[in-house]
This record gives structure tokens, sequence and C-alpha cells, in this order.
């Protein structure tokens, strides 16, 4: 069961940072502004992954509190990539080593969220 809802969360974690990610969003997590665009970027994400939740009968409290969970880390470690991306520019440039490194980074700590979010869905 596990297992099924870790690929579940895997897939809208996909379809929310992939399909679902608007020009004016991927412009604001570039940046690191219009912070409103990451907001919304951030509310796509636990919207998905918090309807995975109810599908697998997670409580509601629980479902709530890995909502805020998802959101309020999505949020921030986008903020915070678009923010090294404008302070340092290289970071910024995808013809350089040091975006793939960051790219890599954001994506390995969101998918490390959605392992946390597992385990606390189960407890």
């Amino acid at each position: 069961m596990q297992f099924v809802l870790l690929i579940l969360l895997l897939v809208c974690h996909f379809l929310a940072d992939y399909c679902l990610t608007t020009p004016q969003m991927i412009k604001a997590k570039a940046s690191g502004k219009k912070l409103q665009h990451v907001f919304l970027h951030s509310c796509v994400h636990a919207i998905l992954m918090g309807l995975a939740f109810v599908a697998f009968s997670i409580p509601l409290k629980t479902v709530l509190q890995l909502f805020a969970f998802e959101f309020f880390t999505h949020f921030i470690i986008d903020y915070l990539k678009g923010l090294v991306g404008r302070l340092f520019p290289a970071y910024a440039d995808n013809r350089q080593k040091p975006f793939w490194v960051l790219y890599g980074l954001d994506q390995l700590l969101h998918l490390l969220v959605i392992v946390a979010m597992v385990y606390m869905a189960q407890q």
C-alpha cells in the first residue's frame, strides 16, 4: 500500500511540476520573484497530493497536515532555488553545470519530502 501511495505522489509531483506549471510560474520559480506564482504552483502540488491522500482514506486531520507540509516545503524549496539563481547567475544558466546541480538538489529535496509524507501518512 505504501509503495502504491509513493508512486501516486511521484505522479502528482510530475504533473504539478511539469504538466500544470504555467509560464508565469516557471518565470517566478526561476527568479524567486512574483511570489504569488510560486504560491499558486505550491498550491497545485498540495492539492494534487491532498487528493491522493484522500483517495487512500488517510484521516482528514492527517491530510490537512500533509497538505500544509507539502505546500510550505514546496514553496520554500522553489523560492530558495530561484533566489540562488538570481544571486548567482551560473545557477540560472542551463548551459552551466551549477544549474544542473541546483536543479538536481531541488528535485532531491522534493522527493525526500514525498518520502517523508508517505511515512507520516502511515503513522
